[in-house]
């Protein structure tokens, strides 16, 4: 998705206008009020910024949307690794790794975040309102998140989608609190509840709600928790 914003360009802008939604909300961003923080820079949709940037700049939205997840983890407890001279994240715990920086970035196809745990480190895909087949293929030969602004709950509802979507090894797609009700009771509706779970045999698609608590749990420990 292409979004415009008033702002320059570069990882510093994407910082910026996450920065300015959290002015406008008046609270630092988590998973609690995440949802609300994106709909502040969307371009037709919530509460216009207190504070509105004043460079215009046509960017790609995805940027930011990595940045808004970033801002949760490390609002939660889970801060961003910075980087060494060599271009190597200084790792330290709990802590997560943004996969477009430094010397990371050759392994940037395979997703946004690295969040280090055993036994294999979990790689979150964020994405922005559409999770579409980008999502589903992003966590291939690695254990991954989804994060998405995901607006149609129907992108996940069906038996066959959640199958894939394990057998593609995620193990938990996070989204707004409003789209997750909507999957979930149609899910009651259908009597398919029982196909919402994920390897460890928890819940697959969750809210954004339980985002901290859940990544907190696993974060330089062990990914069965999730």
């Amino acid at each position: 998705m292409q979004t415009e914003y008033l702002v320059g360009g570069g990882r510093s802008r994407a910082t910026a206008i996450v920065h300015l939604c959290e002015v406008t909300l008046g609270q630092k961003i988590d998973c609690t009020n995440v949802h609300e923080a994106y709909l502040v820079q969307h371009p037709s949709a919530g509460p216009m910024f207190a504070f509105p940037p004043v460079q215009k700049y046509a960017g790609v939205g995805g940027t930011v949307m990595e940045h808004f997840c970033s801002e949760v983890l490390s609002n939660e407890g889970i801060e961003e690794m910075s980087l060494g001279a060599d271009g190597w994240p200084i790792w330290q715990m709990p802590g997560h790794v943004h996969l477009n920086r430094g010397k990371l970035q050759e392994l940037k196809a395979l997703g946004d975040i690295l969040i280090p745990c055993a036994p294999t480190n979990i790689i979150i895909s964020v994405k922005t309102e559409a999770a579409k087949e980008r999502l589903l293929y992003s966590a291939n030969s690695i254990e991954g998140i989804g994060f998405g602004f995901f607006r149609n709950f129907r992108e996940f509802h069906t038996t066959s989608r959640m199958a894939l979507f394990k057998r593609m090894s995620f193990s938990a797609i996070y989204m707004p609190l409003s789209t997750y009700n909507d999957l979930i009771a149609h899910l009651a509706s259908e009597g398919t509840t029982q196909f919402n779970v994920n390897i460890n045999g928890k819940a697959l698609c969750r809210p954004f709600t339980s985002f901290g608590e859940d990544l907190r749990r696993i974060v330089g420990k062990s990914s069965i928790a999730l």
